[in-house]
């Protein structure tokens, strides 16, 4: 069995148990604030066990590592059933993870070798994860308000990857020499870390609370948030499978304009509709910058999965750093003015991925055509997107940071 098909139902049932998290949490009572924590626990304990194991694949052999993940979060998803207040929530979302940042570097270096295109193999991963978002929409329409046959039909997923990934050759232990802070590897790799870094953190800031803002806000139903879900990986899925022949340096760049351009869009999508365009353009933008950024690792680092274990290498653009789990939380504290702030992290953050970077980046020769590009056209746009939001939405708004509905 090729990685990408382990990639493929790995993420399906990743996003399987991930979109109604916030809905979920607040139906046991969880306040906008716990919510919040819960994202950020989670985002935490998959940054440490992705770097641990990442580091622990190259050591020792990835096909142990990726099967290991797997069996794990296959019990860690199913543990979610039985949890009955925010705290026991917390619990289960740390463990599963710790569970699910096991096995995707691993699963990278094994695609090194065996899959070799990444551009395929990150669309495979993407389509499964449109494929986990449809079919927990669908479970909506069954058992609306109940994500235990969400999460229980992701953990059977997990179960059905382990099995294709029995069939992972073996191979040796790795023979690389890796210290527990590997500082060269960061400084080589710095560029793509940095622009994820400040990519993620603000869009975390969205995902943190977007179903509750597709739901009270546009008025979707469960089955259209899943819709709107699966669509963004289905757009990757077909891009991502071009995307082989361009050069990593010019997709990360292409995929960060896009990014800020995708995150403004949302301020002014009113209904369902709008809402399908913004993820068309989400997954454009993401599809290249992910792909790129697996590229550069994988060409530049013989310890791949290291490399990538500090990157985290899904295309769930929610895996995102621990702070941006409680930024909007802040936000909704000071009267709820998220919109604003995210335009101001997300427009800059190409520009300050690129500069602070160092000499040595081989991103620099970018530099002057992208911050010309930003300058000129996402400032001007951002700047016209601000005025409306602001409008629209005054900084005294209401439940969850979000206006009330008209």
């Amino acid at each position: 069995m090729r990685p990408r098909h382990i990639n493929f139902l790995a993420n399906a049932a990743s996003s399987a148990s991930l979109i109604f998290i916030p809905l979920w949490a607040a139906q046991l009572g969880a306040s906008v604030e716990q919510i919040g924590f819960i994202f950020a626990a989670y985002n935490g304990s998959i940054l440490v066990s992705s770097y641990l194991f990442g580091r622990a694949a190259d050591l020792h052999g990835s096909r142990k590592i990726l099967q290991a993940g797997l069996v794990l979060a296959s019990v860690a998803s199913f543990l979610q059933v039985f949890a009955f207040e925010p705290a026991t929530v917390t619990v289960t979302r740390v463990f599963l993870g710790f569970s699910v940042g096991m096995y995707p570097a691993a699963l990278l270096a094994y695609a090194r070798t065996s899959d070799r295109a990444i551009g395929p193999f990150a669309a495979w991963g993407s389509l499964g994860w449109g494929l986990g978002s449809f079919l927990a929409g669908f479970a909506d329409v069954f058992a609306p308000s109940d994500a235990r046959p969400i999460f229980i039909l992701s953990s059977l997923l997990f179960l059905a990857t382990f099995g294709l990934a029995l069939s992972a050759r073996p191979e040796a232990a790795g023979t690389f020499s890796i210290p527990l802070f590997p500082v060269a590897l960061i400084k080589r790799n710095l560029p793509v870390y940095v622009a994820m870094l400040i990519r993620h953190t603000g869009a975390n800031m969205i995902w943190v609370i977007f179903p509750l803002f597709m739901r009270d806000r546009l008025g979707m139903t469960g089955l259209e948030i899943g819709i709107a879900y699966a669509l963004n990986p289905v757009v990757q899925f077909v891009v991502m499978r071009q995307l082989d022949r361009f050069r990593s340096t010019t997709l990360v760049a292409i995929g960060l304009i896009g990014s800020a351009l995708t995150f403004l869009s949302f301020t002014v999508a009113q209904n369902f509709p709008q809402m399908l365009l913004t993820q068309v353009l989400l997954g454009f933008s993401w599809a290249t910058l992910y792909v790129g950024s697996l590229q550069f690792i994988v060409d530049r680092n013989p310890e791949t999965a290291t490399a990538g274990g500090i990157l985290d290498p899904r295309p769930d653009h929610r895996r995102s750093p621990v702070c941006g789990g409680q930024l909007p939380v802040a936000d909704v504290r000071r009267g709820g003015n998220v919109h604003r702030r995210l335009r101001g992290v997300l427009v800059r953050a190409p520009d300050l991925a690129y500069s602070s970077t160092s000499s040595r980046n081989p991103l620099r020769g970018l530099n002057a055509r992208f911050n010309r590009i930003e300058s000129n056209r996402v400032r001007q746009i951002s700047f016209s997107v601000e005025t409306v939001a602001l409008n629209r939405w005054p900084p005294t708004t209401c439940f969850s940071g979000f206006p009330a509905a008209r």
